[in-house]
């Protein structure tokens, strides 16, 4: 088999590695939280050195209790709206689309910069609901082009995986974009606490890359006072889900609140004011 080699040179894009292996390796395991078949053929199919990443056991439990969770609040979405549109936020080499059972139910965007999106598209083409978006997500005329072509259908929003690498001034900027153009959509999220942000150079994974945490919140209220329409639903903590495979340690560690908050997957609503 000849490998393709990714032409990866933005220090955050190159994460989408991590966690493509991470839902290889869980396919793998005799009780998989998530399965991704997908995920496993592209890993061979890459010429990249996955193996700096094997040793990250938190790591590859923390991103498939994010993915399963992520999967199903996109595939609610999905069944509850009769037009809905999805639209993944710095979608790397993630597979979504692939895993869903009803995803040919709804209009899928995915959003990445162009030279990831270059090699999505060599290694996952677009299928008729899908359209993939170059861009950075700092940027406001994707967000512009979606409002116009939907300006009557409901929006989720998953930006997976990225948030904790950028500053909060541009966070905070990104999702006061989205606040302004898509009221009534739902908007979902992982983050790290202050703490984690502090730490990303003792990550199991993220030590290995040239990224690093660079925004942390410790009170999820905060993203309220950002913009008036945006409302909290629900933060839940990686570490309080699948307690068995976390093990004893995991068990004696989540008893520390600044370990057990390290990590959360969070769901806001943009509403209509």
């Amino acid at each position: 088999m000849i490998k393709i080699k990714p032409q990866i040179t933005d220090d955050v894009a190159e994460t989408l590695f991590i966690t493509l292996l991470m839902r290889s390796e869980e396919t793998k395991h005799a009780k998989p939280i998530v399965k991704d078949p997908k995920a496993c053929e592209l890993v061979e199919c890459i010429d990249y050195d996955f193996s700096k990443f094997r040793n990250g056991k938190w790591s590859g439990i923390g991103t498939s209790i994010r993915v399963r969770h992520f999967d199903n609040k996109v595939a609610q979405f999905i069944e509850q709206n009769p037009h809905p549109v999805v639209v993944l936020v710095g979608c790397g080499l993630d597979t979504r689309y692939q895993r869903l059972s009803n995803n040919k139910k709804a209009v899928f965007y995915e959003l990445d910069l162009p030279e990831v999106i270059r090699l999505r598209e060599k290694l996952l083409p677009p299928e008729k609901n899908q359209t993939y978006i170059s861009s950075s997500m700092l940027e406001t005329e994707w967000m512009d082009m979606l409002s116009t072509k939907h300006p009557n259908e409901r929006f989720i929003f998953v930006i997976e995986g990225v948030l904790m690498y950028f500053p909060k001034d541009k966070v905070k900027t990104v999702i006061c974009n989205l606040a302004r153009r898509f009221p009534g959509s739902e908007l979902h999220f992982d983050g790290v606490s202050g703490w984690m942000s502090r730490h990303s150079h003792h990550h199991d994974t993220v030590k290995h890359v040239n990224a690093k945490f660079l925004w942390g919140m410790n009170e999820e209220k905060e993203v309220e006072s950002w913009a008036l329409n945006i409302k909290h639903r629900e933060t839940l903590y990686y570490m309080d889900l699948e307690k068995k495979r976390w093990g004893l340690k995991g068990y004696v560690i989540s008893m520390i609140p600044s370990f057990r908050k390290a990590s959360s997957m969070l769901h806001y609503d943009i509403i209509e004011i």
